[in-house]
This record gives C-alpha cells, structure tokens and sequence, in this order.
C-alpha cells in the first residue's frame, strides 16, 4: 500500500513541483533566552528588535516544580522566553509544526506578531493574567501540535517568543519547552494550471454551461457510480436508509498505520425531521474497478441523553477519524429535563460502531455542549486537532473558531466569533483585519444562549455561513456566504485574522473556461454551499441555488486574474451536498440531494441503468482510467466528443452529426428547464436533422441533451 501511493505521488511531480522531506529548525531542549523577574515587560518584548543580550540563557524544559533542565525564578504569575533561528524560506513547507509542553497557558510570537494562544483568555494580556485552566498529569508533559503558516517567517534571522502563563502563583510548577519542525507529511505543489497526463481528479474539461436537465452531467474524462440511495434496505439492524442526503463524510481505515484510500467508512447525513446518519462501509475492488457496499446501518442516536437528532445538515470529518454532524434547526424543548435545549447542537460519531461517541462528564452520550448551540452547518478540524472552525446558517450568519483544551478533545475548549475591524457592505469587507472575541462558554446557561452572547460581543453577521474550510497550501480560512453568494478568506492569527478578502464569487460576476465547444462563459450565480479542498489547494465549491453547478477554482485564483472551471451540474431539482475525497484524492462521494421524480435513468460506471429519481443518493466520481471498465464503450465515447450540431445559431433546423452511432435519444430544455422536444432515433445514420422551429418560437436559447448508449453531452443551442 505504502508503495503504491508513492506511486501516485510520483506521477503528480511535473515541473516546478516541490516535495519537502521534513526538517528541524530547532528541536526539543534547545537553548532558549529568558526574563524571570516577575514583571511586566514593555509591550516590544516580543519583538525582533528588542534588545535581549542581559536576558539569562538555558536548555529546556526551563521551568520550576516538574523536571527542568534550567530552573527559573520561583513563584511567578508568568515568564517569558525568546528565540533567534534562521531559515530559508525555500525550505520551508506551507505549514510549519510548532510543538509546545506548556504548563499552563501560553501566547507565542513569531517575528512580534502572535501566532498561537493556547489556555489563554482573549484580550489584552499582562502579567498578572492567569491562565484558562490548570495543566496537569500526563498533560504537563505533552508537546501541543499546532501549525503556523509559511507567510508568518521571513528570510534569513526570525524570531519566537513565548509568554508562559501560570494558573496561579501559588501554583507548584510552571515549564515550557518547544521545537519547530516542516510538516510531517511532504507536501506536492502542482501548479494549478498543469494537469500533464491527466492524472490528477482535478484535470478535466469543463463542461458546457447548462441548465439543470434530467441526468447528472460530469465532464467526459470523469465517470461516476451509485453508492446508495434514499429508500435501499440498511444491511444491519433493519430499517431504510433516510431521504435528504446532505453531509457525505469519508473516513479512511488504517492498514498497518497508513489511511486506506480503498476500505473506509461512508457517512451521509439525512437533513430530516427528526434527523439520522446513515453509516456505510465500502470498499475498491481493483480488478473490476468499482466500489463495493460491505454494510449500512443508521447511526444510533436513541439515548436517553442525546433525545434525538433534528436534521442533520453538514459537518466533518476530524483528523482523529471520526464524524460530527451538525444538527441546522434549534428547539427551545428540554424533553429529558437534563437543562439542555434539546436541539441544535454538534454530535461526534465513531463510524466504526456508528455510535455516538462524544460523552457527558456523567459518561452517558452527550452532544458538544460547550461548542455551542445555533443552526449549525460544518465544522472543520485543523491537522494538529487543536482549532476547529464552523459557521450558522441562520440565526446569528456568523463564524466561530474553537480551540480545544487538548488536542483532538471537542468536549471542551474556548469559543470565539469573528468580527470583522470595519464590517462588510454590499457584501464585501471594508477593511482586511479582524478580531476573534471571546463567547463565554463554560456554564450550561451560556451553552443554551450561544448565539445571543455571540450577538452581544458584536460577532459581524453576514447571510447563511454554510462552510467554513482550511486550505492545506497556505493554512488560510475560507468560508462560504450562500445569501451573499461569495467566498471569503482570512489569515487566523491568534486572536486577530489579518489578510480579509473576497476570494471568488458574486451574484453577477462571470467567468470564462474552456470547454469541448471552445471557451465559454457563465455567471457565478448564487447559492454557495459545501466548500472543499483538494490536497493541491483547488477549492470545490457546491452550489444549492442558481443552477446547481459544481465549479473548480485554482489555488492561484483572484478575482483580478480568476482560474475558475466547471465541472458538474445536477439533475432537474437537485443540489450537490458533501464532497469528500480518500486520501490518495483518486475519488471523491458526494451526495445528490432531492432530485425530481421527473429524471431519467443513467447508466453508472457499473455498466447498469441506475434509478434514482425522486430520491436522494450518493455517488462516487474519479477519472474514467480508475472507475469501471471501458471495454468497448471507449470507442463510443470518443464518437460522443466528436458529436456535432450545426449550424449554430440557428434558425430552428438543425443536424446531429452522430458519427453512426445507434439508439440516440435527443432531449431539448428551455431556460427554464422544461422539456419542449423529445425523441429516440433508435436507428441513426451518420447525420440527423431535427425541426426545431416551434420551439425556438418562445426561447431565444435551448439545450441539447443528446445521449447514446448511456453517454451523454449538452449543447448550448442559440436562435439565428
């Protein structure tokens, strides 16, 4: 397994790709300056200018109470260390890993500006600020993973600093002790506009622009397969899996260690009332090339604690491995009487046993109370398991970061909301700074009132925060607006982000592709929903709204100079929900949320007609060479590219040149979706003529569907 996805790795390296190995900058016990006089220091401490040659010097751990390698002055409310390294820049990877045993709180610095808080209130920090909570036991010797961003260090001599905070003065122990290393896995920057061999799931050629017809349209190097849908029968413990398929979550199981790309679990949430999660394991069969369905079974929620859950909307898949779902609707019903309103919540999931697995501190099942309650849409998990991000859709339209108490814990942690420096107008930020204030969290009245609290601290409101995501190049925040149809980023920097900006989108902003008809254009449109990154930092943006499209943007996108590709749109009355990618990105699920009971059969990569109209379902896409078999249907496929309708414009006559290709079947769409011409030419020459005169009588435009023995391709047809 290890050397096949070296294998994969190889062949995404074209030119200018870089592969990092991994490396200390500086490691665990190094020599650290430090000033333990019990004092507060003039605010430029931190500084890279700041003239530190009188501060002691001495290895970590550097501390009192628990073992040290230099001992500091004893007690204090806080200390403060600083470090001189040099890098260069080049390299260094897109994220860098800062590790930290700290006892108890502390604020780190890199080059003066901060770069992580951790057990550290928000707000102006002196020293007499105490920490947020007590390390002890096995969690005083623990090195905390966090990351730092590639744009924070400069070339050549940079500078940390950290500020280690006590719980107390009175407190037996206080230590730190740190390292810095490039990211643990190696990182493959392609750039964004090369896709040599077409290897990547990412290489394809848009499609042309459409409205919704009756068959999901995918482009011609791609193929797909049914999973489940909505109604099929659960293999364990009886019952049928839900309607409103939304959230479709992958989860890798580990052979000797390594996360498998062809055995996992599927995670679909059901955005119904009451809710449900259906929990699926499949598995990739290399020599037909298709994915199996091993087991399904619902998701348990039936404990006394939990009462239920209310439509399961998005959520996330943690670094940990399991799944949160979020639940989108808040009730204000305590129906157990155990103080918590009943809905509203985030829930964590073991996939392995499809049971809840976030507790209470009783030990029964519990929902993540202290991560608040709202219409929750997603949530995202930084890599070192430390920061999670999620947006309301709804209520406050408001973001929030969560930093945990420990790494992988969701159970407890420090709630903030964004507020942006100078608010937003007509959608767009005024400024590019803002703040992360604090939202109390810790008693169960603030848990029940989250979005009030958060509304009271002036949490900025933009409309229907539907996903909220970390880019894997650059460490940026990226978050999705559905009722002012754009996505933003931001750089997090501690307590501050810096760097606020509109980085694609817009009602009415159009964008220019190529597709198999020669470079189109088509406006953005509005609805974003799911965002996801693929590990080359191309962002899938899934839209419910406008016209249902899923669109590719580059890494080096902006909106000055856009790279913006189209590749899907879904059948008549349905939306795309909940991209997931395996690791090795060779496949991705997402899930085709209400479509018309009005769509036809499709013909998946099975070779089988599929069913699924009037009902949710789930499928897989990758390119053709990964996904089922050609045999000779390659041929066929290659007439279909080559499928011509001319003239065009025109004035209503027409002809399809299908190169003898047999059991065509032509459908065409006003703009408004509806179906004003049909016809099955069941024995084709090589040329067939339609009329079309009638219908270009009430429409300036139609669309073409034309298929052929389950392929299919869409033609913009414009009146003369």
């Amino acid at each position: 397994m290890k050397k096949k996805l070296l294998s994969v790795a190889a062949l995404l390296l074209i030119a200018n790709s870089v592969i990092h190995a991994q490396t200390t900058v500086f490691d665990k016990g190094s020599s650290w300056s430090y000033d333990d006089k019990g004092v507060q220091l003039v605010d430029q401490w931190k500084d890279p200018a700041f003239d530190i040659s009188g501060w002691a010097t001495g290895n970590g751990p550097l501390g009192y109470g628990d073992p040290v390698t230099t001992t500091i002055t004893k007690p204090l409310n806080a200390a403060y260390f600083t470090k001189d390294f040099t890098v260069n820049l080049s390299d260094l990877t897109a994220t860098m890993e800062l590790g930290v045993m700290r006892d108890d709180g502390i604020i780190v610095f890199l080059n003066g500006v901060e770069v992580v808080r951790d057990n550290m209130p928000a707000g102006v920090i002196d020293y007499n600020t105490l920490s947020s909570t007590t390390i002890d036991g096995a969690n005083e010797s623990i090195y905390n993973v966090f990351s730092i961003a590639k744009a924070n260090f400069v070339q050549g001599v940079n500078r940390i600093s950290i500020e280690l905070h006590n719980r107390g003065a009175g407190s037996s122990d206080l230590r730190v002790d740190a390292y810095l290393k490039t990211a643990i896995a190696p990182v493959v920057v392609v750039p964004a506009a090369a896709c040599t061999g077409g290897t990547h799931i990412s290489c394809f050629t848009s499609i042309v622009p459409t409205v919704q017809t009756a068959k999901l349209i995918i482009p011609t190097e791609h193929k797909y397969q049914l999973i489940l849908k909505e109604g099929d029968t659960y293999t364990d413990g009886g019952g049928f899996v839900g309607g409103q398929n939304d959230f479709t979550g992958y989860v890798a199981k580990k052979a000797g260690g390594v996360p498998s790309s062809i055995d996992g679990y599927l995670s679909v949430n059901h955005e119904t009332n009451p809710g449900g999660v259906t929990m699926a394991e499949i598995n990739y069969n290399a020599t037909t090339k298709l994915w199996g369905l091993t087991k399904s079974r619902a998701v348990d929620f039936s404990g006394t604690s939990l009462v239920q859950t209310i439509r399961n909307c998005s959520g996330g898949v943690t670094p940990w491995g399991t799944i949160v779902t979020a639940e989108e609707s808040v009730t204000g019903n305590d129906i157990n009487g155990d103080g918590y309103k009943d809905y509203g919540w985030l829930v964590e999931i073991d996939p392995a046993t499809a049971e809840v697995s976030s507790k209470n501190t009783n030990g029964t099942k519990g929902k993540l109370w202290q991560m608040g309650i709202m219409n929750h849409e997603n949530v995202v998990v930084n890599d070192a398991g430390t920061i999670a991000y999620y947006g309301e859709d709804g209520g406050t339209h408001m973001v929030y970061k969560y930093t945990m108490d420990t790494p992988n814990d969701l159970s407890s942690g420090n709630l903030y909301v964004l507020k942006l420096d100078q608010g937003i107008i007509n959608g767009d930020p005024v400024g590019t700074t803002a703040t992360w204030i604090q939202v109390p969290n810790k008693t169960q009245a603030d848990q029940n009132n989250t979005t009030s609290l958060a509304e009271s601290v002036g949490g900025t409101k933009f409309n229907g925060i539907e996903d909220v995501e970390i880019s894997p190049l650059d460490g940026k925040v990226y978050f999705t607006a559905k009722g002012l149809n754009k996505v933003y980023r931001l750089k997090d920097n501690g307590t501050t982000a810096s760097e606020v900006e509109v980085f694609v989108g817009g009602l009415s902003t159009v964008y220019s592709f190529t597709t198999a008809e020669g470079v189109k254009t088509e406006t953005w449109g509005d609805g974003n929903d799911n965002l996801t990154f693929d590990e080359l930092g191309n962002l899938w943006v899934l839209q419910d709204g406008g016209k249902n499209y899923i669109w590719v943007v580059g890494p080096d996108h902006t909106q000055a100079n856009p790279n913006v590709k189209l590749f899907a749109s879904m059948p008549a009355g349905s939306e795309p929900t909940g991209l997931t990618f395996t690791p090795d990105h060779k496949f991705g699920f997402f899930s085709i949320q209400h479509p018309d009971s009005s769509i036809s059969t499709d013909v998946d990569a099975t070779g089988n007609t599929i069913d699924y109209k009037g009902k949710s379902a789930t499928i897989v896409i990758a390119l053709k060479q990964n996904l089922g078999t050609d045999g000779s249907l390659g041929t066929i496929d290659h007439a279909i590219r080559d499928i011509m309708v001319t003239p065009n414009p025109t004035s209503g006559i027409v002809q399809i040149n299908s190169g003898n290709l047999k059991n065509l079947e032509v459908t065409a769409y006003n703009m408004l979706g509806q179906i004003v011409f049909k016809k099955n030419f069941s024995e084709t020459g090589s040329v067939t003529e339609l009329d079309l005169t009638t219908q270009f009588q009430y429409s300036n435009m139609l669309i073409l569907n034309i298929e052929a023995d389950g392929f299919q391709k869409t033609v913009k047809l414009l009146k003369k």
